[in-house]
């Protein structure tokens, strides 16, 4: 995954686009030794490493960071989406889900029991009962996209929350105020079903995800 800082009028945002892989989330906490505060994510990916992704989600959480989807988010960041404080997207954004899988794009024992354990950790979050559903029911060579009755459940705004960021010749003090006002969700609903690509059986990567349980969100 490509991680990116931008400075921004109340903080910096991390820009995080492409396939979720391995060590990504210790050059995510990295960013968070910086003395500059940072205040929210702008993502888009297709998903990728379960056991990478939940850990970036446990992490965003605590530091009530809003998070911002203008184009697709699915999987794993889905999950990172639905596990933060505050939730933006961008009028075309889509967010989409799917149950666990293992590396070849299918389900066994194992992968349903992540996909268990991954529902219950997504109800200690708060996450409405019809999203758990979505992705518990939805088999992994499918995806589920999220209507606009769950992402109104979800409390999702949309509008970008990081307009006013900066660019490298500004200084946030120079920002001015955002008097757009926050649009309600779209009423055209993004297709609720697509098939996958190949390439997108990535979250069955048998990464252990049996401690997640263990963790406090």
């Amino acid at each position: 995954m490509e991680i990116s800082r931008v400075a921004g009028c109340t903080g910096d945002v991390l820009r995080l686009q492409g396939a979720v892989d391995d060590g990504d989330y210790v050059r995510f906490r990295s960013y968070f030794s910086s003395d500059r505060r940072i205040v929210g994510l702008d993502i888009s990916s297709e998903g990728g490493s379960l056991y990478e992704g939940s850990r970036i989600a446990h992490l965003t959480r605590p530091k009530r960071l809003f998070t911002y989807v203008s184009k697709e988010c699915n999987s794993v960041c889905a999950f990172i989406f639905l596990a933060s404080r505050k939730r933006f997207i961008s009028q075309n954004a889509r967010i989409g889900v799917y149950s666990v899988s293992n590396p070849h794009g299918g389900e066994d024992l194992r992968t349903l029991r992540d996909t268990v354990q991954l529902a219950r950790l997504s109800a200690k979050l708060g996450i409405p009962p019809s999203t758990i559903g979505k992705i518990v029911t939805t088999p992994p060579r499918k995806i589920s996209y999220l209507d606009r009755d769950e992402l109104l459940a979800l409390k999702v705004i949309v509008r970008d929350p990081f307009v006013r960021v900066a660019d490298d010749k500004s200084h946030p003090k120079d920002c001015k105020p955002d008097d757009r006002k926050e649009a309600p969700v779209s009423n055209q609903p993004p297709p609720q079903t697509a098939e996958l690509r190949p390439s997108d059986y990535r979250d069955g990567s048998r990464e252990c995800i049996a401690s997640l349980h263990q963790r406090t969100f």
